[in-house]
Order: structure tokens, then sequence, then C-alpha cells
């Protein structure tokens, strides 16, 4: 990627905290131990023998779950709630603007809690879901989702950033792909996706042309511009994803304590991805209002 222009206009501190967020997202995962490659190996092996219509069921709940969140008929967040929490640390707020002026230090703060107190909701919510084996499964799915859309929404709105606008409901969708992904060699090039498309929203790019940068995404077979086969192409991989997490959360034993680890781990790496995502947004839109 070429060195855009707006980063001469950061401070040292904001720099610093620029190339946190770019070793974070830009650097693949370091190599699994050999015990780790093997838990691996077999929890995949695992994956391949679930039957066909369950993995068939999670991939329709997922899908359902980004399609109303593509289609905005899901609002999961009140933004004068948010702001309301945040003015409690940074005092009055009257727009985005003032957010701007915050420094960026407080906004991570408030955020790395935001995202520990809804990590701890999900986890309470996997251990109940998990006791019921394989039903909990996919009746965790809507609640799983629904929470993880509102630690995006909720980080994007401390950033200074709306949700509602297409756009916006279409960068959420692909900061879900990068936290599922933190533990992938696809982060690094999901993470440049993102930095593309933050970028083209800042320059007022329809959702139609962000959907084209996805044409040969890492996570495709091919060039799909269509919304519902793209999203159903990323329901099936984060279904995969979500099966392997979660697979032992199918013994009703042991599914208690898999299921509130698992939705741990994932609002974990999904709220990580998107304080750094927001805020490489913030910083890029503070340094060029300083351009």
């Amino acid at each position: 990627m070429a060195t855009p222009p707006w980063l001469r206009y950061l401070s040292p501190h904001e720099l610093r905290l620029l190339q946190e967020t770019d070793a974070q997202l830009l650097t693949a995962p370091p190599a699994r131990s050999r015990l780790g490659a093997w838990g691996e190996k077999k929890l995949t092996q695992l994956a391949d023998k679930v039957p066909e219509n369950l993995k068939n069921q999670l991939t329709n709940a997922v899908s359902n779950a980004l399609e109303q969140m593509r289609l905005g008929s899901t609002w999961l967040v009140s933004r004068e709630a948010v702001l309301q929490r945040l003015e409690r640390e940074t005092g009055p707020l009257r727009g985005s603007l003032d957010i701007l002026r915050q420094p960026v230090q407080r906004l991570d703060d408030f955020c790395a809690d935001l995202v520990k107190t809804n990590t701890t909701g999900l986890t309470l919510e996997g251990a109940v879901t998990g006791a019921a084996g394989v039903i909990g499964l996919i009746a965790d799915i809507p609640i799983l989702y629904c929470c993880l859309f509102r630690i995006i929404q909720e980080i994007a709105i401390v950033y200074g950033f709306p949700v509602k606008p297409p756009q916006e409901r279409f960068h959420v969708i692909q900061v879900l792909d990068l936290g599922h992904s933190l533990g992938s060699s696809h982060r690094p090039d999901l993470a440049r996706q993102t930095y593309q498309m933050q970028e083209m929203i800042g320059h007022g790019t329809t959702v139609e042309a962000l959907e084209a940068i996805q044409a040969f995404s890492v996570r495709s077979s091919g060039p799909q511009t269509q919304a519902l086969v793209r999203n159903f192409r990323l329901a099936r991989q984060l279904a995969l994803d979500l099966l392997e997490r979660k697979l032992l959360q199918g013994l009703v034993v042991i599914g208690s304590a898999i299921g509130a680890a698992s939705n741990y781990q994932l609002a974990r790496d999904v709220g990580l991805a998107a304080r750094h995502a927001y805020r490489r947004r913030f910083l890029m839109e503070v340094a060029l209002r300083r351009l």
C-alpha cells in the first residue's frame, strides 16, 4: 500500500497509535505451536464430519443476521445513549466535530471498557445456550450476532461515525469478518481491504462500488457483486469458522463451558478489530481536517 499523504498531519503520539493498529491488523498471526496445529487439525476433521444439514442451518442463521444488518432492518444501538455515556468522560458533545477534538487515547479507553462489558454479557449468554447442546448452538446465533453488531456499532459512534447509512452498514459487516479472522492468515488481506473501503467511504463512494472491491475477495472463489450472493458466501465462511470455535458445544455435558469460552473469545476478537479499524478512521479523519 502506498503511504497516504495525510500521515504527515498526525502527531508523533498519534502515529505511534496508528503503527500499533497496523501491527495488530496487517501482520499475520504467529504460526501455531505443534500442539496448537494438531488441535486445529483435529477440530477441522471433526467439523468435516458434521452433517451437511447442520452446516446449512448454521449458514442460514448467519446469513439472516447479515442480511438484516445490510438492509438496516435492525437498529441495535441508540446514538444518544452511547454519547450520553461518553459525555461522562469527555464533557458535553454537540456532534461529531466535538468527538474529533477528543484525545484518541480517551476514546480508546472508553471503547476498551465498552467491549469488556459486552463480552461479559455474551460469555454468560454462551454458557446458557451451550448447556442446551446443538439446539442451543442454533439458537445462540441470532443473539450472538446481534451482540457482535452492537459492539461494532457502539464503537463506531464513540469514534464519531454514523451506523445507519448503507455504506456504514457495509463497513460493519467488513469489520465483523475481520474480527472473525484475527487468528487467520487472511487477516492482513482483510485489513487492507478494510483500509481501502474506509478511504472510499470518505470520498462518498456508493455501496455498489464498495461491493466491487470485494469482487476477488480472499474469502470467495470469483467475482461476485450481488449483495445476496456475497453475503451468503460470507455467511458460509463465518458459519464454518463459528462451527470450529463452538464445535464441542454440541456435547451437553461440556457445552456450557465451550459456549461461554467461544463467545468470550469471539467478542474479544470482534471488539479488538472494531477498535483498531475505527481508531484508524478517526485518525485519518483528524489528519484530513488538519490538512
